[in-house]
């Protein structure tokens, strides 16, 4: 399960909270990094959660995304169009005749509408996951500090748990 910790600085009554988690280290090495910083701090990043823990403003919060749900989400994006510029291309270079083209640009052509066909398939498959809550991260527990401990001193990020 992918897990991170962050604060809440909002609460919604609708069962939403808004959580600040510090960004990974890959911003580091983003070539847009430089125009994040002048934007806005860069080192921090929003997420609308659920809020299931009765986190209230203020808290240290833990959220999570299962890591099935992030493995299937890289899956849908990454081989669902590469299989629909595949299947378009050869299917281009097998029925060229038909089109009355050469086979390299049939086989381009039905390449690129399998692709459009997937993204396009990839847009449903996402919109139904987002309705039923699959790709919502949720506050999974509120941390509770010790007697005299800063939160404001635990660095919220990966590796932290």
């Amino acid at each position: 399960m992918a897990t991170k910790k962050g604060r809440v600085t909002q609460v919604n009554s609708d069962g939403w909270a808004v959580v600040v988690t510090h960004k990974e280290d890959a911003c580091h090495n983003c070539e847009a990094a430089q125009f994040c910083h002048a934007l806005a701090d860069c080192s921090k990043m929003e997420t609308r959660v659920l809020n299931r823990a009765g986190a209230a403003v203020g808290d240290f919060v833990c959220i999570s995304l299962s890591s099935a749900t992030v493995l299937k989400s890289a899956l849908l994006l990454y081989l669902v169009p590469t299989a629909g510029l595949l299947a378009g291309a050869i299917a281009g270079a097998q029925f060229f005749e038909r089109f009355g083209i050469g086979e390299t640009a049939a086989a381009l052509l039905s390449g690129f509408a399998g692709l459009i066909a997937s993204f396009i398939i990839v847009k449903f498959i996402s919109k139904r996951q987002a309705l039923g809550d699959k790709l919502t991260p949720v506050i999974t527990r509120v941390i509770k500090p010790t007697s005299g401990f800063d939160l404001s001193r635990i660095p919220a990020g990966p590796g932290h748990s």
